[in-house]
């Protein structure tokens, strides 16, 4: 096995980490929704919605990287990132180009909106809660090509 492909795998395993997290603040996220008063959460219920936040936004983070290291691999274009998501949609790692950049458009939303209009927040929330299982879908079939692509070389 080659370094890269080494890399891919240690990437693979730090999503594997990061999805068991995502998975427990999923369910915490989700048990408070709908939000009808934000004022009234408690300081614990914030701190539950921005773990959330920031581990749904670290999982999509990391899983475009280890799309790009696998791009590299296979020696296709790795910029610009359009080009790699284009690839993994090919690859049926993703559903579609656009739907990664929807969900990535709501992770940026969200972390900067932040703190803002509430009603705004709670469709943030709601949406980012409806996506995360296509990411950890996404992250299976990106498993599932590395080990049925790499673990032969």
């Amino acid at each position: 096995m080659s370094e890269h492909i080494a890399l891919i795998f240690k990437k693979l395993d730090h999503l594997a980490r990061m999805r068991e997290y995502l998975s427990y603040s999923i369910s915490r996220a989700a048990a408070l929704l709908p939000i009808s008063d934000w004022h009234a959460l408690q300081p614990d219920q914030h701190e539950t919605l921005a773990a959330f936040r920031i581990r749904f936004s670290e999982y999509q983070e990391h899983m475009g990287k280890t799309m790009k290291a696998i791009a590299i691999e296979e020696e296709k274009p790795a910029e610009p990132f359009t080009a790699v998501l284009l690839y993994m949609e090919k690859l049926g790692c993703i559903a579609s180009v656009e739907r990664w950049k929807d969900i990535r458009e709501l992770r940026n939303a969200v972390n900067h909106e932040y703190e803002d209009d509430p009603a705004t927040l709670h469709e943030f929330f709601e949406q980012m809660i409806q996506a995360a299982p296509e990411l950890l879908a996404w992250h299976e079939q990106l498993n599932s090509f590395c080990q049925a692509t790499y673990t032969k070389k």
